[in-house]
């Protein structure tokens, strides 16, 4: 594989984490209790990106390149905070099933009790919601940073480029006069009356 080939497959894999970030978010703030449906998706979601990275891990043990080195390394290191939004997501999935099937079958007769186990709720929610996201965006990240890296190695988009003149140092010499068109160059010739 070559380095292009492995950074589109790092900024693939980032891309479906940004893409569970945005879903993450959307859904709705406190008070409301997320549905279980959604909250459910996005933890298959995630389930399926770890598999991915996983199995990227697997199939680049085998493969001999300093590029596919690189690459099992990030998605190595990217397995963490994967892993620890998982576990954020999880505890979300556990709340809200939770709360739907215990806490508000047991205390919907008395709306105080209710609204206190609500706010509790909501703070684990919430609480729960923001780390994974935040473990997400470190995943992210990384995975972004490397495709960088893996695209552009350093060395080699230093020997492409040619050399370069040195920039000016000075403001005059930053901001030179405008070039004056050839047609206010050239003097007119005066027309006489």
């Amino acid at each position: 594989m070559t380095s292009i080939t492995q950074a589109l497959a790092l900024y693939d894999m980032a891309g479906q984490i940004e893409r569970l970030r945005f879903q993450l978010r959307a859904l709705p703030p406190a008070p409301a209790i997320p549905d279980l449906d959604s909250v459910t998706a996005q933890v298959h979601s995630l389930a399926g990106i770890l598999t991915a990275v996983s199995d990227q891990v697997s199939h680049r043990l085998g493969l001999s390149s300093a590029d596919a080195k690189k690459a099992v390394v990030v998605y190595s290191a990217a397995l963490v905070p994967l892993g620890e939004a998982m576990t954020e997501l999880g505890r979300l999935q556990a709340e809200v099933t939770f709360f739907n099937f215990t806490t508000y079958p047991r205390y919907h007769n008395s709306p105080s009790d209710l609204e206190r186990q609500l706010r509790y709720v909501n703070e684990i929610i919430t609480g729960c919601r923001d780390a994974a996201d935040e473990a997400l965006e470190v995943a992210a990240d990384e995975l972004q940073a490397a495709a960088v890296e893996l695209a552009h190695p350093p060395a080699r988009v230093q020997a492409a480029t040619p050399a370069r003149t040195p920039r000016p140092v000075n403001s005059a010499q930053a901001n030179p006069a405008p070039a004056t068109p050839p047609s206010a160059a050239a003097p007119r010739a005066v027309k006489s009356r």
